[in-house]
């Protein structure tokens, strides 16, 4: 009888012991998941800035004053190509990173340098996993209010 009872309280054992791990372990899982997805669109934001200003430099400007040649040609292109390099995103991310075609990349250029910035704003608020809030451990994941990515390029 004394068998029975003890294996009855191990069992107990082993469920507490349970509950107090598995907080623990879902909050790393989770962390490594939503900090794995942070990493991927900060490197993709920066890869696609990058891709822009590389077919910026591409593009045929003679004839055209500095000025005219980036605002008419090398901005569009930088935004057309960042686009384009962020296609693998779903489109409800897309469009709160890019814009319209492109239009909330920014792009600064003179005559000696240009600069492609990419921004998901908002993104600790708005993200694509939610925030939880675990006790003894706080907020997972803890992230930027605005995830960038950003490239330059010497004209």
């Amino acid at each position: 009888m004394s068998d029975r009872k003890s294996i009855k309280h191990m069992q107990g054992a082993v469920s507490i012991e349970f509950a107090l791990t598995f907080g623990l372990f879902f909050a790393l899982l989770y962390a490594i998941v939503s900090y794995a997805l942070v990493f991927m669109l900060v490197q993709g934001f920066t890869s696609a800035a990058e891709d822009g200003l590389r077919a910026g430099i591409s593009v045929d400007c003679s004839g055209l004053s500095t000025t005219n040649c980036i605002n008419s040609h090398i901005i569009p292109t930088v935004r057309q190509q960042a686009v384009t390099s962020l296609s693998w995103m779903p489109a409800n991310v897309r469009s709160a990173v890019l814009g319209t075609n492109g239009n909330l990349v920014e792009v600064t250029c003179d005559s000696t340098n240009c600069e492609a910035v990419i921004r998901y704003s908002n993104y600790a608020t708005t993200g694509l996993t939610p925030v939880i809030t675990l006790p003894v451990i706080g907020a997972v994941p803890r992230l930027p209010q605005d995830l960038v990515g950003r490239g330059s390029l010497r004209l």
